[in-house]
């Protein structure tokens, strides 16, 4: 996930335009500040946000002052900012139901859970599926708190539990989420006490193994300038410690495919007119399995073609 400012004051706005439509009460300025400009001196927090409630009224959300709180100026959504009853027909309703339901069904998209209610609220069409989803998939408690620090900068203390089942306390920055094999993965930044970056202590937390999570408000936290979560997606055999790195020939036909399938794991090189794909693996059987599914041919290290010998063979032993 590559952010520039602009991606940033995108984030920012979509963030109050959800606050001023949940909130139960107008906003003080003051809390405003606090969780949106956290940065700013009260002088730039009032150009900032007044350009901002510019933008959000383009865009159809009108924030009006509401009166002072405690000596200070408060503010709420309109009552222009809400549609009013609107109930898609059965064809609409049909089309958005075909369009959204990948996501919807999708273990390793974060937001299948809030787009399971807002389309409840757009078409009733929604409300028994929503039902039921909530019956048939639950996703982990800790998701929401972490996926609201990331979304508004902020560093989460998680409480977590390892593949060794070695339980810890710590502080993150959140960069970005990853689906893999139906579980959803969180890359972050280790913090300090002092609520700075620990050098050299990005990680990747399973989400699953994330036993308690909650926003830090008063730490503010930026994504790194050029990270993108793609370089940090494992394929399958790469989850855990790395115990070797495998070297794979790759045949012509499945060039395209692989470097697709691969994303940034490993490195293609030529060697004597073959193209040669190297990568980290973390488990040599699952390596292997990938290998004879993808149909690579595993030039080393020995462990590694023994055990695509060894499912191969199973393979032919389970056809006769």
């Amino acid at each position: 996930m590559r952010t520039t400012r602009d991606d940033e004051r995108a984030r920012r706005i979509c963030s109050l335009a959800l606050a001023f439509m949940n909130a139960s009460a107008p906003l003080p300025s003051s809390e405003v500040a606090r969780r949106f400009y956290p940065d700013l001196s009260p002088d730039s927090f009032r150009r900032a946000f007044s350009r901002d409630r510019a933008v959000l009224d383009v865009c159809g959300m009108h924030v009006e002052e509401a009166g002072e709180v405690a000596g200070e100026s408060s503010w709420r959504a309109g009552d222009s900012s809400f549609a009013g009853t609107l109930e898609l027909g059965a064809r609409e309703a049909a089309a958005l139901e075909v369009a959204c339901q990948p996501l919807l069904s999708d273990p390793e998209f974060p937001l299948s859970g809030d787009l399971r209610i807002a389309l409840a609220k757009v078409s009733r069409a929604f409300v028994d599926e929503t039902a039921g989803s909530r019956e048939s998939r639950q996703e982990p408690r800790t998701l929401a708190p972490l996926r609201e620090a990331l979304v508004r900068a902020r560093a989460a203390r998680i409480t977590y539990t390892d593949a060794r089942g070695e339980t810890t306390t710590r502080r993150i920055a959140p960069y970005g989420f990853f689906g893999l094999r139906d579980e959803l993965y969180l890359v972050a930044g280790l913090l300090d006490d002092e609520g700075r970056i620990v050098p050299n202590n990005t990680r990747t937390y399973r989400v699953g193994r994330v036993v308690s999570a909650e926003v830090v408000e008063d730490v503010a936290c930026e994504v790194p300038e050029g990270f993108s979560v793609l370089d940090w997606r494992r394929l399958p055999f790469q989850i855990g410690p790395t115990s070797t790195r495998a070297s794979f020939e790759v045949p012509a036909e499945r060039a395209d495919d692989l470097r697709s399938a691969a994303g940034a794991s490993g490195s293609f090189l030529r060697q004597g007119g073959r193209l040669v794909w190297e990568v980290e693996v973390s488990s040599v059987e699952g390596a292997a399995r990938w290998a004879v599914a993808e149909g690579l041919v595993p030039l080393g290290p020995a462990e590694v073609v023994d055990a695509w010998r060894n499912v191969l063979e199973g393979v032919l032993g389970d056809a006769s």
